[in-house]
């Protein structure tokens, strides 16, 4: 395992930057089986070098708009990307994923998340707003399978043993109920630990809701 770095448009993240994203997030109130997982993931992570979200900043990420940061996005073009994926997903229905089981990866630990087919596309539908809406590239890479991030690392550790607490913990899988999406400014921030190190931790400011099949909100 080796620390995390975010990246943005290929390269590292400018600490303190804002940059627009679009993600999926669970409800307190209704994936309480998902955060009883989450919460008994921590203190298997807390003894190895790993900045934890806390519960409000858990989440999946389906996209990045990469065509410009937060601060140099326009209100017009805000206002065009959310008319865009309001009127894609005014009929898309809400879904079901299964998150689980907790693995550790290269750069922290994850919830994997089955099946695809429904992450899959709602990152298409994301992904044809933003070409839609921007002149300039808005994707800045090829992407991957879904998960949800439970820890970042923020040094070197071995991994196995890692890997292996996280095996102990049972029951491994809880489902997420996807309704919404979410369009926020998030930004990382690096800050030093006294080790030396330097541990990126992420916040972020809601810009609006795209309810999947309903109204939008902001």
């Amino acid at each position: 395992m080796k620390p995390f770095v975010p990246v943005y448009r290929g390269k590292p993240w400018v600490s303190g930057v804002s940059v627009p994203h679009l993600y999926i997030r669970p409800d307190a109130a209704v994936d309480t089986d998902l955060f009883a997982l989450i919460a008994a993931c921590r203190p298997v992570l807390g003894e190895y070098p790993i900045w934890c979200p806390s519960d409000d900043l858990v989440h999946i990420t389906v996209e990045m708009n990469a065509a410009a940061s937060s601060e140099e996005i326009t209100d017009a073009q805000r206002s065009a990307l959310i008319a865009e994926l309001a009127a894609r997903f005014a009929d898309f229905s809400p879904f079901t994923v299964l998150c689980g089981s907790p693995l550790a990866n290269r750069t922290g630990a994850i919830l994997d998340t089955y099946p695809d087919h429904h992450l899959t596309a709602v990152r298409n539908l994301c992904r044809a707003a933003l070409w839609t809406v921007h002149d300039t590239p808005a994707i800045a890479h090829g992407g991957g399978r879904g998960h949800m991030a439970l820890g970042y690392a923020h040094r070197a550790a071995d991994s196995d043993p890692l890997q292996s607490a996280l095996r102990t913990i049972t029951p491994s899988h809880a489902t997420l109920k996807v309704s919404r999406l979410y369009v926020l400014d998030v930004r990382w921030t690096a800050h030093s630990t006294p080790d030396g190190d330097s541990r990126w931790e992420m916040s972020w400011e809601e810009v609006a809701v795209i309810p999947l099949g309903g109204k939008t909100s902001t």
